[in-house]
C-alpha cells in the first residue's frame, strides 16, 4: 500500500429523489441535504432499501461516497449511473454490482461507517440509482456524495495537522470550580498543497475558493489509500476559509492552505 494525494469532491445536488422503503421524519431527500447532517435518510426494515435520483441535467461522475451509515460486515452498496430511469432500474452504463459497504474491514467505535467508490472513469448520467442489500434490521444514512473528484498535482507540504476544534468552552471561576459551556467537538484537519501548477489550480482548484466560499461543502479523503485508516481520513464540512491561491518564487505555481472543519 502506498499513500496517495488529497481527494476532493463537491458534492452535486442530487436532483428529484425516490426511494422504496423510508421511515416518516427520516426521507430520502435528507441525503441531498449536507450542510444539515443530522438528518438521516432511515428505512423500515431491510427490504427494497433504494435511492435513486434524476439531476436537473446531465452531470459528470467518477465517484460515490455514502457517509454516516449504521453499515454492518454484510451490508452491501451498489451504484448505478445511466441517462433514464428505465437504465439504472435495470441494465445501465456503469453498474457497480455489489459491493461491501465496509470496505476495508474497521470497527468504529460510533457504529457510522463511509462508503467509498472511486469508478475509475468519467460517466455523464442524468440518472442515478443505490442500492442497499445484505443489511440487518433499518438502514440509515446521513449524505450521499456523488460528483468529480479533484486531485492535486503534487502532495501536501509535511506540516500538515489533524485534529479537532472544540465548539464549547472552559472556564475557572475565582475559587477554582470549572464553569463548561456545552459545545461540539468537530474534526479539523490542517494542511498546504504547496507547489500546485498553474494548469491544475486553473483546471480545478480555482472554483473551491470562488464557488464554494467559506459556506459550500467539501468532501476530503486526506488519503484514499484502502487501508483501515481511511475512515478516519474522511472529511466532509466547510473550509475555515476560502483557499487563497499564494504565488510562489518559481512562476506559475501556486501554494494553497486548506483549513476543513469536518461534519461527520
Amino acid at each position: 500500500m502506498a499513500i496517495r494525494k488529497p481527494l476532493f469532491v463537491v458534492p452535486l445536488d442530487l436532483g428529484t429523489i425516490a426511494t422504496g422503503n423510508e421511515t416518516a421524519g427520516f426521507p430520502a431527500s435528507h441525503l441531498n441535504r449536507q450542510k444539515a447532517i443530522a438528518l438521516t435518510w432511515k428505512s423500515t426494515g431491510n427490504t427494497n432499501v433504494w435511492v435513486r435520483g434524476q439531476f436537473a441535467a446531465s452531470r459528470a461522475i467518477d465517484f460515490m461516497a455514502m457517509v454516516s451509515a449504521n453499515a454492518l460486515s454484510g451490508t452491501q452498496i451498489r451504484l448505478r449511473l445511466g441517462t433514464s430511469q428505465a437504465e439504472v432500474d435495470g441494465t445501465a452504463p456503469y453498474d457497480s454490482t455489489a459491493l461491501a459497504f465496509i470496505s476495508p474491514s474497521i470497527t468504529r467505535d460510533d457504529g457510522l461507517y463511509h462508503s467509498h467508490l472511486e469508478i475509475g472513469a468519467t460517466h455523464n448520467a442524468t440518472w442515478w440509482r443505490v442500492d442497499i442489500t445484505g443489511h440487518t434490521g433499518d438502514f440509515q444514512a446521513a449524505s450521499l456524495v456523488l460528483g468529480k473528484t479533484i486531485v492535486p498535482s503534487n502532495f501536501y507540504n509535511p506540516e500538515y495537522e489533524m485534529g479537532a476544534t472544540d465548539l464549547g468552552d472552559l472556564s475557572f471561576s475565582r475559587w477554582g470550580v470549572l464553569d463548561e459551556t456545552p459545545g461540539r467537538i468537530m474534526r479539523r484537519i490542517d494542511f498546504t498543497l504547496g507547489w500546485q501548477t498553474e494548469a491544475v489550480f486553473e483546471a480545478d482548484f480555482r472554483k473551491l475558493s470562488e464557488v464554494l466560499g467559506r459556506r459550500g461543502i467539501i468532501y476530503l479523503c486526506f488519503d484514499p489509500d484502502s487501508t483501515t485508516y481511511r475512515q478516519a481520513k474522511t472529511y466532509l464540512g466547510v473550509f475555515d476559509k476560502p483557499p487563497f491561491a499564494r504565488g510562489l518564487r518559481k512562476p506559475a505555481l501556486y501554494a494553497q492552505d486548506f483549513v476543513i472543519h469536518s461534519l461527520i
